[in-house]
């Protein structure tokens, strides 16, 4: 029933979220027929503080559009080169180690940020890349 393959088992292979409005993901997902579709149910918390299932089944491109963003879409060949795979610093400062994407990005008329591309080639030939090999520190 779910597509399994390790090219795309993590979120972060395949989405990211680069501003309030404006996210990035794999063409190859979107929509209902797609045979690598991801699917979202969403739930909402009541009065009582207990949460329960406000929808099921949303395709995950569908949900994204009706909650009001922007999918700048990646292929296939650049997905596998972890086009997806950014961090985003805050405030739409992106931080990217494929420059064709970066650029993509950079060109689209719904994203307003700021990028920087980083050569990343010593991770990403372990398998990973800059959102796989970072932790959000938080101090006051």
């Amino acid at each position: 029933l779910y597509e399994k393959d390790q090219d795309r088992m993590h979120l972060d292979c395949v989405f990211s979220i680069l501003s309030q409005d404006c996210v990035l993901m794999l063409e190859d997902m979107m929509g209902d027929e797609s045979p690598t579709r991801r699917l979202v149910d969403e739930y909402t918390r009541g009065d009582d503080g207990a949460y329960t299932k406000s929808r099921g089944n949303v395709e995950f491109s569908s949900y994204l559009r009706d909650q009001g963003y922007n999918i700048i879409t990646v292929t296939g060949e650049e997905q596998l080169q972890y086009a997806c795979n950014v961090v985003n610093l805050g405030e739409s400062c992106i931080l990217s180690c494929h420059a064709p994407t970066a650029r993509k990005i950079c060109r689209s008329k719904h994203f307003s940020g700021t990028m920087e591309f980083l050569p990343y080639s010593a991770i990403t030939a372990m398998y990973g890349a800059l959102h796989c090999s970072t932790q959000v520190v938080m101090r006051s």
